[in-house]
C-alpha cells in the first residue's frame, strides 16, 4: 500500500509540474498544422488486452490484417509470456503475429525489454521476484539479447523499440524500472546485434522527452486527451496541437541523434482506474465517446506527426462483436485506406 501511495504522489507531482509548464507555453503552441505529406497510420496490438475482453486474440489480429487492412503494427515481446519458466523460451505467439503480417506485407515495430506497453507495464515472470535488483538487471539484458537474436531474421521488422516509457513513473514493477544506465546498456546491446533503427517512447504530456531520447534514433510519444487520476478524478489535458510541434523541435535541437519523433500511442479507448471489462458501456463511452474519438483523430492530424499508431483496437473489435457497434472499427478502416 505504501508503494502505491508513493507512486500516486509521484505521478500527481509530475502532473502538476507538467500542467504548469504546459500552461506557460500555451500561447506559443497554437493550433498546429496538418502534415503536408501523407500520414502513415498503424495500430498497437497486445494479445492479453483482447483476451481480457473475452476475445480470441488471434481472430482480432487476423481481422486487423484482413478486414481493417493494417500495414503497420507495434507489437511487444512480453517477458512473462515468452519465458514463464526460467530458461525456457516460447516465442511462438509473437512469431505467428510477425509471420502473418509478413504474408500480407505488413511492417512491425517490435518492442523488447522489460517495461512494455499495457498495464502493468512491467510484464515480469513470477520467478524473477526471488532475485535482487542487480541480478534482475543482468537477466533483463540476457532476455533482451535472446529476444533480438531470435527475431532479427524477420525482414518486416522495421525498428526495435527498447522499453516503453522507461523514464516515466507509471505501472507496477517489481523493484525498480529500468534505470538510465541500464537503458543505455540495452540500447548498446541491441545496436551490437542488429543495424535497424532503435526507438523508445515517452509520455507526450508529462515528460520533456529529453532524457532517454538521447540514446535513440526515433522517439515515440503518446497523446492523451482525457485520463483519470486518483487525486484529481477525470482530467482533460489543455495542450493544443502546436504543443507537440514545439516539443519535437526542442528535442531534435538538443538531441541531434533523434531523426524522427512519431506518435506511438494515440488514445482512442476509455481511460479508467479499473479494468476496462469491469466498466459499464455507459462509463466507457463517458470516457471515450465516438465523437471524442473523431475529434482526437482530427487533433492528432494537426500535431504534424507523419507516423501515428492508434491505441484501442482490441476494444473496437469487442464493441463490434459484443455490442454490434462498429463505428470505431470502421473509423480505423477509413484511416487505413491507401
Amino acid at each position: 500500500m505504501h508503494k502505491i501511495i508513493k507512486r500516486t504522489l509521484k505521478i500527481t507531482l509530475t502532473l502538476i509540474v507538467a500542467i504548469i509548464v504546459a500552461t506557460a507555453i500555451w500561447f506559443m503552441s497554437g493550433e498546429g498544422v496538418e502534415n503536408s505529406g501523407e500520414i502513415t497510420w498503424g495500430v498497437t496490438f497486445f494479445p492479453k488486452q483482447a483476451t481480457d475482453l473475452g476475445l480470441d486474440w488471434t481472430q482480432v489480429y487476423l481481422a486487423l490484417l484482413d478486414n481493417m487492412k493494417v500495414k503497420n503494427f507495434r507489437l511487444a515481446v512480453p517477458w512473462n509470456i515468452v519465458e514463464s519458466e526460467h530458461g525456457k523460451y516460447d516465442f511462438s505467439s509473437v512469431d505467428w503475429m510477425i509471420e502473418e503480417a509478413q504474408k500480407r506485407d505488413a511492417k512491425i515495430l517490435l518492442a523488447v525489454g522489460r517495461k512494455l506497453f499495457r498495464w502493468p507495464e512491467c510484464h515480469d515472470p513470477q520467478w524473477i521476484y526471488e532475485y535482487k535488483q542487480e541480478h534482475i538487471d543482468e537477466m533483463t539484458l540476457q532476455f533482451l539479447r535472446d529476444s533480438v537474436e531470435h527475431f532479427k531474421h524477420y525482414e518486416n521488422i522495421i525498428a526495435w523499440q527498447v522499453e516503453n516509457e522507461p523514464g516515466f513513473p507509471f505501472g507496477e514493477c517489481h523493484l525498480d524500472v529500468p534505470s538510465k544506465d541500464l537503458f543505455k546498456k540495452e540500447v548498446e546491446l541491441v545496436r551490437s546485434l542488429d543495424s535497424r533503427p532503435i526507438t523508445s517512447t515517452d509520455s507526450g504530456e508529462l515528460s520533456s522527452w529529453l532524457s532517454f531520447s538521447a540514446e535513440v534514433d526515433k522517439l515515440g510519444v503518446s497523446l492523451y486527451r482525457v485520463t483519470e487520476n486518483p487525486t484529481f478524478g477525470r482530467f482533460y489535458y489543455p495542450m493544443r496541437p502546436g504543443f507537440y510541434q514545439k516539443k519535437t523541435k526542442l528535442v531534435q535541437a538538443i538531441n541531434k541523434n533523434v531523426k524522427e519523433v512519431f506518435l506511438s500511442e494515440l488514445q482512442l479507448e476509455p481511460w479508467a482506474l479499473e479494468p476496462l471489462q469491469s466498466m459499464t458501456l455507459k462509463e466507457q463511452f463517458n470516457s471515450m465517446s465516438f465523437a471524442r474519438a473523431q475529434t482526437t483523430i482530427e487533433y492528432a492530424k494537426r500535431t504534424g506527426f507523419d507516423e501515428i499508431y492508434l491505441w484501442g483496437v482490441e476494444w473496437w473489435y469487442w464493441l463490434s462483436k459484443q455490442h454490434q457497434d462498429s463505428r470505431f472499427w470502421n473509423l480505423g478502416k477509413e484511416l487505413m485506406l491507401p
